[in-house]
């Protein structure tokens, strides 16, 4: 065994051994990155099964509405959804390096960031736009799923209401309460993967449907020299904002990762493939029926075997992505009412009166897409736009008004690394031994390390802020406040006036059920 070697002018009183730093590298994982947990490639898929069918079903019409200016306005929502859910994971990894037991509220961490950044009154905001967010989102989910199972059963029985939709709604209801019953994300690593199987043979079921279409009428209109109003754009922002929306549930995914600090590349692999699917559905049926389109695309498709699959999977893949959409909603609700966090009763309550209290409001709305324009236009604004450049930039400046030796993972950093003395010696200490120890350390868990000591600076240099970056978290800022404000009017305009000649569930099930077949036959 090759021991230190003494120098001459050290020998006595002291052994020197080469200068090294003593850090809490550990400290600086975030949660679930040191004891396993989603992997970059399953969180990805996480964020796929999230986002869901309706890119492929419920989005193309408000998009084809625009025309050709549909393009830009794509883009430009996309662009700003990821440059914020960007800066959403990022403020995540900066109050864990300031706050390391921010770890233990891991179970609502958008919360957590924001009560680090400005107070516990910005954290009951966010506490409360993302449950309502959440808990909104699944009555759309609801609606979409009970009129595809009606139209399953009008398309195969060709032209018999059967069980309307309304009825299709609580039994769809009282099959998913269990499925609710499981846990966090990372509990469902099979219910995440079955979804996202399906939302990919549902895409390209629905592709085949289309270009097998030789039934429908021609082509209405042209989308491209199609001059959209001030309306298709808000109805379109609004819709598209709900549909990609993955900030409420972003920070529950990244705190369950192996790797927290990979967040951006999960996201940004889940907006591709999503986009990729979105993309070619809408140019396909864009070509095939021109603004002939409907707000569900299975409506205006000929009956075929297909078809009949897909509403089934439309109808399986909505349950599955509430299972995982709702997690941060249970979890926020069950730490306030204090149930344990282990499987009991007591979650199984909450959870199914919450699924009760979801279907009888998708009982009491005539259309899932005024819904979508709602949450997407009103609650989501703040959550997307607002709230992740404003928390990044207080975070960063916090961090850095700390002096560096005040981060706690530079807290352990010895005077004289490693220096044992004569008296160590003398203890009975060898140090072979001790280089030895060292050394196993070194090469297993990177905790003693010569490059390491830098790490903390070259962090403060990766977050320091320029003054484009301000400028663009304003400007961001400033157009998410503005587009909020005019398709919340939008939204809330088209909801009073619909509900006038399109009655819910709750006042007429069987006028709903005949309305909604009425759209369809007037597609077809």
């Amino acid at each position: 065994m090759k021991l230190l070697r003494l120098s001459e002018e050290n020998v006595v009183g002291s052994i020197p051994t080469k200068a090294t730093q003593v850090m809490m590298y550990h400290d600086r994982y975030t949660a679930g990155e040191t004891t396993g947990g989603l992997s970059v490639i399953f969180t990805m898929l996480c964020i796929i099964d999230l986002f869901g069918v309706f890119p492929v079903v419920a989005l193309p019409k408000s998009i084809i509405s625009c025309g050709i200016y549909g393009i830009p306005l794509v883009l430009a929502v996309v662009a700003l959804q990821l440059y914020t859910a960007v800066l959403l994971g990022r403020s995540w990894i900066l109050a864990h390096d300031i706050s390391p037991n921010i770890r233990e509220k891991s179970r609502f961490p958008y919360a957590a960031v924001a009560e680090l950044a400005f107070g516990k009154t910005s954290r009951s905001i966010v506490t409360f736009l993302i449950d309502a967010t959440v808990f909104s989102a699944g009555v759309p989910n609801f609606i979409f799923a009970s009129q595809s199972m009606q139209l399953f059963w009008w398309k195969i029985t060709d032209g018999d209401v059967g069980i309307t939709y309304c009825v299709w709604m609580v039994v769809i209801g009282l099959l998913l309460c269990p499925v609710m019953w499981l846990g966090s994300p990372k509990d469902m690593k099979p219910l995440a993967l079955t979804s996202v199987f399906i939302v990919t043979t549902v895409a390209i079921s629905t592709w085949t449907c289309i270009i097998n279409d030789d039934k429908s009428p021609p082509p209405s209109g042209d989308v491209v020299a199609y001059m959209p109003s001030a309306r298709d754009f808000l109805v379109a922002y609004g819709i598209m904002v709900y549909q990609f929306d993955i900030h409420p549930m972003l920070l529950t995914l990244q705190v369950d990762m192996k790797d927290s600090r990979r967040i951006h590349s999960a996201v940004l692999g889940g907006f591709t493939v999503t986009g990729i699917m979105f993309t070619v559905t809408s140019f396909l049926a864009a070509k095939r029926y021109g603004n002939n389109v409907q707000s569900n695309i299975l409506q205006g498709l000929p009956s075929s075997i297909t078809l009949y699959i897909v509403a089934l999977l439309v109808t399986l893949q909505l349950c599955l992505s509430s299972a995982v959409g709702n997690s941060a909603l249970f979890q926020h609700l069950e730490d306030l009412l204090k149930i344990p966090r282990e499987f009991c009763l007591q979650r199984c309550v909450i959870r199914s009166s919450i699924i009760a209290l979801a279907v009888f409001l998708g009982e009491s709305v005539p259309r899932f897409d005024l819904v979508m324009g709602l949450i997407g236009s009103t609650l989501t604004g703040p959550l997307m736009f607002i709230f992740p450049p404003l928390f990044f930039l207080r975070l960063c400046y916090k961090k850095s008004s700390l002096p560096n030796s005040a981060l706690p993972y530079n807290k352990l950093k010895t005077e004289n690394p490693h220096k044992v003395t004569l008296g160590e010696l003398k203890n009975g200490n060898d140090p072979s031994k001790m280089a030895l120890f060292m050394h196993s350390f070194d090469t297993k868990y990177k905790t003693f390390t010569n490059t390491l000591g830098k790490m903390g600076e070259n962090d403060m240099d990766e977050y320091n802020i320029k003054w484009y970056d301000i400028v663009l978290a304003v400007l961001v800022m400033l157009l998410g406040i503005l587009a909020t404000a005019l398709a919340t009017y939008s939204s809330w305009s088209d909801a009073i006036s619909s509900a006038s000649f399109s009655p819910p569930c709750i006042v007429n099930s069987t006028a709903a059920a005949r309305s909604f077949i009425e759209r369809n036959i007037r597609m077809t």
